[in-house]
């Protein structure tokens, strides 16, 4: 920030010093994304939903934990990142985040394992030799910061 103060006495001129500082403001943007909401069914078919009395049965995730899982989704498979292989359908498997199964493991209050193993036959992928960096496991804190990964 030094430098653009320095840039901005220096040039004298008010305009150049709000250009750089919205040429900063749209870079520090560059690396955000969007996230799309979700499709909405049509009406005909969402009013054939009948919503269980209970969710007991159900999987839970308390707010830290989806927290957790939020942040390992996040830095496993950003928006917007494609995967790269070595063809193009296991490319394709590799950047759908239903290929994945995830655990989230709550080891106490600040610390919670991520971990993300991808099921390839969800593809119609058979693989003779198993891919060995595929998933990965993350170690996160109850502040929500990446500590470790695997």
């Amino acid at each position: 920030m030094q430098g653009l103060r320095h840039f901005v006495k220096a040039s004298g001129s008010r305009w150049v010093g709000i250009g750089c500082v919205a040429l900063m403001t749209g870079c520090a943007r560059f690396g955000s994304y969007k996230i799309n909401k979700a499709e909405r069914a049509p009406l005909k078919e969402a009013e054939k939903i009948v919503f269980p009395n209970s969710y007991e049965s159900g999987i839970h995730l308390d707010g830290p934990s989806m927290a957790a899982l939020e942040v390992a989704r996040n830095e496993f498979m950003p928006p917007g990142v494609t995967a790269t292989a070595r063809d193009e359908k296991l490319a394709s498997c590799l950047a759908r985040r239903d290929t994945y199964d995830v655990t989230v493991l709550k080891v106490r209050d600040d610390l919670y394992f991520v971990s993300f193993l991808p099921k390839f036959s969800r593809c119609g992928i058979d693989l003779e030799t198993p891919i060995m960096d595929a998933g990965a496991t993350y170690a996160i804190d109850g502040s929500g910061r990446i500590l470790s990964e695997l």
